[in-house]
């Protein structure tokens, strides 16, 4: 199945093809709608996305100037779990600088390989002194190791796109890496957030990483090879794995560093009618 010319690269679809490229293939090309579940037990599975998507509406809503108290009021009839992670929110977020500009919920993209890279950021930060914070907010329940999450194609994609795409937050200039910051904040440890300066070294790794990847997606697609992963370890958490024959039995759920599946679905995504800053 070939790779269509309009296809949009994400952090996530990068990580499914470095995961197992038959999942990239199932999930991006085929769209396939698989029965499975990601993670068990299944009704505290959905109870988490749910939250995640909860959280995620709180913390963009407050940065558009919605009063703490109306967010604070609002959830007096809301899960106990969602009202703790807003009051950590509330004690503990990330500290900006006065005067920075908030940006939440941006979509930049930049070109890269034929293609164009996507990310979506939680919230996009510009302080006074020509940094730039971006601050992802992770409601898993556990936290990976730093060494992970170092790894993670989020990590790499963000702050890329961002030094690619980001002139329109900085005068029309070109946003020089070394004022670049990633922060990941979780609710469930709000004084343990993992922040990770970038570089021009890190811009032009990156650069080489994610081009190679997307150029091994197109040999892939044009020559329709996309194998299972060897490791059967990483089928335990993916919805394809009874369709693949690698388990009929989700992951347990306490054991998931990522969020649980949200109930959006992010494939019904109509992505030509979001509106994107692109360079």
């Amino acid at each position: 199945m070939s790779l269509p010319i309009n296809f949009q690269f994400s952090q996530s679809s990068l990580q499914d093809f470095e995961a197992c490229a038959c999942r990239f293939k199932l999930r991006y090309l085929e769209q396939l709608r698989w029965p499975a579940l990601e993670s068990e037990p299944v009704q505290e599975a959905e109870r988490l996305a749910q939250l995640g998507t909860d959280f995620h509406r709180l913390a963009q809503q407050h940065r558009a100037d919605i009063a703490e108290a109306v967010l604070t009021n609002s959830l007096v009839e809301s899960d106990a779990d969602l009202q703790g992670w807003w009051q950590s929110y509330l004690q503990h977020r990330p500290t900006l600088a006065t005067g920075a500009r908030l940006y939440p919920e941006v979509i930049l993209s930049a070109p890269l390989g034929g293609h164009r890279l996507v990310a979506r950021f939680d919230l996009l930060v510009a302080q006074p002194d020509g940094t730039f914070l971006i601050i992802d907010w992770k409601t898993s329940l556990r936290k990976p190791p730093r060494d992970i999450l170092a790894q993670r194609l989020q990590t790499r994609v963000y702050p890329y796109v961002l030094a690619m795409a980001g002139t329109a937050f900085n005068g029309g200039q070109s946003i020089d890496p070394i004022t670049i910051q990633m922060i990941y904040w979780y609710p469930t440890m709000p004084d343990q957030p993992e922040q990770f300066a970038y570089s021009h070294q890190l811009r032009q790794r990156d650069e080489q990483f994610l081009g190679d990847l997307i150029a091994q997606v197109k040999h892939a697609s044009q020559t329709s090879a996309f194998p299972l992963v060897e490791d059967k370890k990483a089928c335990i958490y993916c919805v394809y794995r009874s369709f693949c024959d690698r388990g009929a039995k989700a992951g347990p759920l306490a054991a998931l560093t990522e969020e649980p599946l949200e109930v959006i679905d992010v494939l019904a995504l109509d992505w030509d009618q979001i509106a994107e800053i692109q360079f």
